[in-house]
């Protein structure tokens, strides 16, 4: 049964944990059966010990594995919130991470301790994200603060098949955000810093990366180095975001695998003699190589893909010092498992999946594909660059070959393979190089502070800033040039498993030669083909929305889609590419088309025999007719008279005013169609 396992066990044991997330992500109440079932699988498994029967041995084990991973996850699951958001207005809460410093606010992380009920303190639950108006206060991590505001969740999906950040943020404990002011709040507790080592790694960040600052000059590059080399939290513009990732490099811009493997091979290289010198020697390659990745790991602040990167170099280490034979499957799904079993939600972040489907398919397709061409120059550089850039593209198609269903199917966009393939070895060799450098600089740069030789720290600056310079211009060329994105791409999850299956099969046969892994390829094409001769819908379709307090309409017929929108939308591609995509995506929309309105002034359509009316100011109905009237932020006023000569009309406001606002304008109400006023910021998209 598991003899395709047998060369991987620890491949088997990361599947069967797996199957036991996915159990409790999709149905978590089952829990008492699981738990008597885990009792009998238990005893089972005992008994076969006991008796060494080896088969009741293998099943009971294969058994165990998914019912442990489901009882671990919910052991591990993130508390339920205990109170109604709507309701509460007044909270004790923990700063649980360190203050982040932003332009006009004070950005913390805290955890709800109580909250007050009807005049009774309650224990409160979940965690928040707030952002303080700047005071004289200070606040650090473990401060307690009594606030009096309301919190807000996190905001629902405006268009079908946009991401629900909701979910996701639930699905990680936090439940809402708010911006407190200055006299909504009180510092209760006066604690020092909590001085453990979390501390001095954030201290650490902050200190190189003010080294940083000083050595480079304000902008692009400096807000990149810090976010590469170091984890910071700045303010990347969309601009420079949206090219990383039309290049398929998005990746680069956290400190994640490239980092960390980059920090390895040079680590290793400068300590690579130690191996050479005994047993001790061994031991002492091990302990320093650890303690300098896991030291790069805290100061860029123990971030989920910095410890996924962290910890899968570890074990290859340990591997590679204390192991004679090892198999890089088995290293990775031993490093999965482990971090499974702490985090096993985790399984369900694209993050996680990309980065070990990537290694995973570099692991298993980069030297082979790299061995098929070998190249003979008589001169050497020639030799060097050609057989270097085969290598790096090589390694660039390895990791996309797991990677790219994925990539569509939750970015709805790819990059052009042509341009992809074209320019990734050069991006590979001027962002290492960037990295070198950048690691370069933070390593030296608190010793030559120390001896006082400021010139040393500005040349060194001054190359990292050129290095990066020389990156961008690449990069924005290119992409100014070339436009190398594909947009509206859409494949369903499906399509993602027959994808996976397929190349697990092909993986499979190219081993064992067995000619069920052949047919079971040729099913997966015949699914695949299937699926596309079944024919869709044509998707005729509008929607209504809003965007900050003003009404977007989106029609949609075929391959084309309209768009109305607010002026200050042509300043937010982020929101476009964040609501928008998904939809057109899904849709199977090519072409669109934006037209943006005047925000003061008052528009009519007619879509499907239905008039529509966009309200920016003021204004009286016409006479005998009906209307859908859109009330955008402008038109709010104290006391709206016009208000009531809109009778047998649909009201729809754009944003949803104070509950004071409310109450003086339901006095100013028409008599409406289906008497009831709808709220476009506090449901989905209306579809027409």
């Amino acid at each position: 049964m598991y003899s395709v396992f047998l060369r991987f066990p620890f491949l088997r044991i990361a599947i069967l944990w797996m199957i036991g997330i996915c159990i409790h992500a999709y149905f978590p109440s089952c829990l008492n059966s699981i738990i008597y079932l885990f009792i009998i699988l238990f005893i089972a498994f005992f008994i076969g010990c006991f008796f060494k029967i080896r088969d009741w041995l293998s099943i009971s084990l294969s058994l165990l594995l998914p019912i442990s991973g489901f009882l671990n996850t919910r052991l591990n699951a993130h508390e339920i919130l205990n109170f109604d958001l709507y309701k509460t207005n007044t909270f004790v809460f923990e700063i649980t991470d360190f203050p982040e410093i932003k332009p006009k606010s004070i950005a913390l992380f805290v955890h709800c301790i109580a909250f007050l009920d009807q005049n009774k303190w309650k224990k409160g639950s979940g965690y928040f994200k707030l952002y303080l108006e700047k005071t004289d206060r200070k606040v650090v991590k473990g401060s307690r603060l009594l606030v009096q505001s309301k919190l807000n969740p996190f905001p629902q999906p405006s268009f079908p098949f946009e991401r629900n950040w909701a979910e996701y943020f639930r699905s990680k404990g936090m439940y809402g955000s708010s911006f407190i002011a200055k006299n909504s709040f009180i510092v209760l507790n006066d604690v020092g810093e909590n001085k453990n080592i979390f501390y001095y790694f954030h201290i650490w960040q902050s200190y190189l990366a003010q080294h940083l600052a000083l050595a480079m000059h304000r902008g692009i590059n400096l807000d990149v180095a810090k976010t590469m080399l170091l984890g910071v939290k700045s303010s990347i513009d969309f601009e420079t975001m949206a090219v990383y990732s039309s290049l398929g490099a998005i990746h680069i811009l956290s400190v994640s695998g490239l980092h960390v493997g980059l920090l390895y091979a040079g680590l290793s290289f400068i300590l690579g003699f130690l191996l050479r010198k005994g047993r001790y020697g061994k031991i002492l390659f091990f302990i320093l190589m650890m303690i300098l990745l896991w030291v790069y790991a805290g100061i860029s602040g123990f971030s989920d893909p910095v410890l996924r990167s962290a910890w899968m170099f570890s074990v290859m280490l340990f591997a590679k010092a204390f192991l004679h034979h090892q198999n890089g499957i088995n290293t990775l799904a031993f490093s999965c498992f482990a971090l499974l079993v702490f985090k096993p939600m985790a399984l369900f972040e694209p993050g996680f999946q990309l980065s070990y489907l990537a290694v995973l398919g570099l692991i298993i397709f980069q030297q082979k594909w790299a061995s098929l061409i070998k190249f003979s120059f008589k001169t050497k550089a020639l030799q060097f660059i050609v057989s270097n850039t085969w290598e790096l593209t090589c390694v660039a198609l390895a990791a996309q070959i797991f990677t790219w269903p994925l990539i569509i199917y939750y970015f709805f966009q790819f990059p052009n393979p042509f341009w992809f393939l074209l320019l990734n070895p050069v991006l590979i060799v001027l962002s290492t190089i960037s990295l070198g450098i950048g690691f370069i600089f933070i390593s030296l740069s608190p010793i030559l502070v120390y001896l006082k030789l400021k010139f040393l720290i500005l040349n060194l600056g001054f190359l990292l800033d050129f290095s990066f310079s020389v990156l961008h211009f690449v990069m924005f060329k290119f992409v100014y040039l070339f436009h190398p994105i594909i947009p509206f791409l859409k494949i369903h999850l499906f399509e993602v498993f027959i994808y996976f299956l397929f190349v697990t099969c092909l993986w499979c046969w190219l081993i064992y030669r067995k000619r069920l892994f052949i047919l079971l390829v040729i099913l997966f094409i015949s699914a695949e083909g299937l699926f596309h001769i079944l024919p869709e819908r044509d998707h005729q379709q509008s929607f209504l929305s809003q965007y900050k307090g003003y009404p977007i309409f989106v029609s949609i017929s075929g391959v084309k889609s309209h768009f109305f929108a607010p002026f200050d939308l042509s300043n937010d591609p982020l929101w476009i590419q964040g609501h928008l995509s998904p939809l057109w995506a899904n849709l199977g929309v090519k072409d669109t088309l934006g037209h943006y309105y005047d925000q003061g002034i008052n528009y009519a359509w007619v879509y499907k025999k239905k008039k529509f009316i966009l309200l920016n100011k003021a204004a009286f109905k016409p006479i005998d007719d009906k209307f859908t009237i859109i009330l955008s932020r402008n038109v709010y006023m104290k006391k709206p008279n016009w208000l009531a000569t809109w009778d047998n009309s649909t009201l729809l406001i754009a944003n949803k005013p104070s509950n004071y606002t409310q109450q003086v304008w339901s006095t100013y109400y028409p008599k409406l169609v289906g008497n009831k006023v709808d709220f476009l910021d506090q449901r989905a998209a209306i579809m027409y």
